[in-house]
């Protein structure tokens, strides 16, 4: 499989929804120049802060292949406009399946797995429950309260400074895998931040994608506990305190695996790994299509940089994983 590979075409197309026309833009019309990756990632760590990207951790052996020495301990950063490349800023344990987001000058690292056996050994990966805070301006990080249970292939999102964490399983060695059915949010702002349960999740997945959008969190896509790949969408509303139902994502269910989504422009988007781009419409009742983009990727994460989104990382069955970054313009609403 090839290490490289975003030679594909990135482009969108043009559409009719809604009375509402998508004007066509090209991504090669206009498209930044943005740094690639150092080595090729999927299943990492993503957040943006204050315009500046930030990656930790990944896998960057061949797929299904996993050892100590395959996963990162590096934290990325990258300033568009201003780094001509990825800069390593940081290490830290050796992971992948885990998340980071952004807070108020911080970056906060939850869960994940390890690998503890060489290359060419048994598999013998462990989910963790280790969280701990990076002090940006400082460059230091410092421990906080340990998830409740260790969690890995999840995915988090941060509202009004409270930290969701949302699905995923705890692998355990030679164990049985435990999917987990719990959820909970952290009040970062509090001085002293422990973890809560949310009600319980009407779904147990994994490799989905969370996002905070309009007041609430959403759990998109991923992997079922039963039933393979899922398009559903599931959100949750923290004012109510209650999970509802979603608009699930059109298309084959396999586009929900590995997802990646991101408020971007005032409205949340939705990449999926057989090159689908989705955006939920204003009324938040159904998903629009506004294009396609080629070779589809999952397990990679966006970033949003002027009047369109940056795809990182990832990786493709077919052509491997990437370490360019692809840009995607996002297309405005127009009246007919």
């Amino acid at each position: 499989m090839q290490r490289n590979a975003t030679r594909g075409r990135w482009w969108i197309c043009c559409v009719c929804l809604c009375g509402l026309a998508l004007a066509e833009a090209r991504a090669e019309d206009a498209t930044p120049e943005l740094a690639a990756l150092p080595r090729g990632l999927t299943s990492f760590g993503g957040a943006e802060s204050d315009g500046t990207w930030f990656v930790y951790g990944g896998h960057d052996g061949a797929a299904h292949s996993y050892s100590i020495d395959q996963q990162s301990p590096s934290l990325y950063r990258y300033r568009p406009g201003q780094d001509e490349a990825w800069q390593e800023i940081s290490t830290g344990p050796r992971l992948q399946g885990l998340a980071i987001v952004a807070h108020d000058g911080d970056l906060i690292r939850i869960g994940g797995f390890e690998a503890r056996n060489a290359e060419g050994e048994a598999d013998d990966l462990w989910s963790i429950d280790s969280v701990a805070r990076f002090d940006i301006a400082k460059g230091q990080w410092s421990e906080l309260a340990r998830l409740p249970e260790p969690r890995s292939s999840f995915d988090a999102a941060v509202l009004d400074d409270q930290v969701f964490v949302i699905g995923g399983w705890a692998l355990q060695g030679d164990g049985e895998t435990q999917w987990h059915g719990t959820a909970y949010r952290m009040d970062l702002s509090a001085a002293d931040p422990q973890w809560k349960p949310l009600p319980t999740p009407p779904f147990q997945r994994r490799a989905l994608a969370v996002a905070a959008y309009q007041g609430r969190i959403y759990a998109i896509g991923g992997m079922n506990k039963e039933g393979g790949p899922s398009t559903a969408v599931d959100v949750y509303d923290p004012k109510a305190d209650k999970w509802t139902s979603g608009p699930e994502l059109p298309g084959k269910p396999m586009g929900g695996f590995g997802c990646a989504a991101i408020e971007a422009d005032g409205r949340l988007v939705v990449t999926t790994s057989l090159g689908d781009i989705w955006r939920l419409t204003p009324d938040d009742s159904q998903w629009e299509s506004i294009g396609q983009y080629e070779p589809g990727r999952f397990f990679h994460r966006m970033y949003r940089h002027g009047d369109g989104v940056a795809l990182v990382g990832g990786a493709n069955m077919e052509t491997g994983r990437f370490t360019e970054t692809g840009w995607l313009k996002l297309p405005e609403l127009v009246a007919r």
